[in-house]
């Protein structure tokens, strides 16, 4: 439900100030459905450290990390537009740029079949990794007390 309420907040306040969607209303339905993907599996990974370490402050310690997932991404520019060589390089092989480019394709481009399959197959990979790790942490967690 959380990426759903997400996605309904940003997609809204994108149109209201003006945005409009490449891919039509069924562009929006995908926009969702991978907003929804992502929030299981980041979900996932936050339930991961939780039963791992038992510390309600080690799970909020991860927020540094992931924002800077989001600064070496393409999450201000286009990849082919990065300039500084190193800065592009770390965009490439970080995840959260396909993530990011699945979204600006249906917003600017339309369907571009490469960035959904890239984006939403990382965003599957993460889920499934994520919901696997965070499971065996349950049992691990359920033992031990």
């Amino acid at each position: 439900m959380l990426g759903i309420v997400q996605a309904v907040v940003y997609l809204t306040v994108g149109v209201a100030a003006g945005a409009s969607f490449a891919a039509g209303f069924p562009g929006v339905l995908v926009i969702v459905a991978l907003s929804m993907l992502l929030a299981i599996g980041f979900g996932c990974i936050g339930l991961f450290v939780a039963l791992r370490t038992g510390s309600g402050e080690a799970v909020q310690s991860m927020f540094p990390v992931f924002f800077v997932f989001l600064f070496l991404s393409s999450m201000n520019l286009p990849r082919n537009l990065i300039q500084t060589d190193w800065f592009r390089e770390v965009a490439t092989y970080n995840p959260v740029s396909y993530l990011i480019e699945a979204i600006r394709s249906l917003l600017i481009k339309g369907w571009d079949g490469e960035a959904l399959a890239l984006g939403f197959g990382i965003a599957g990979v993460i889920a499934v990794v994520a919901m696997v790790a965070a499971s065996t942490s349950m049992r691990t967690r359920l033992v031990r007390t």
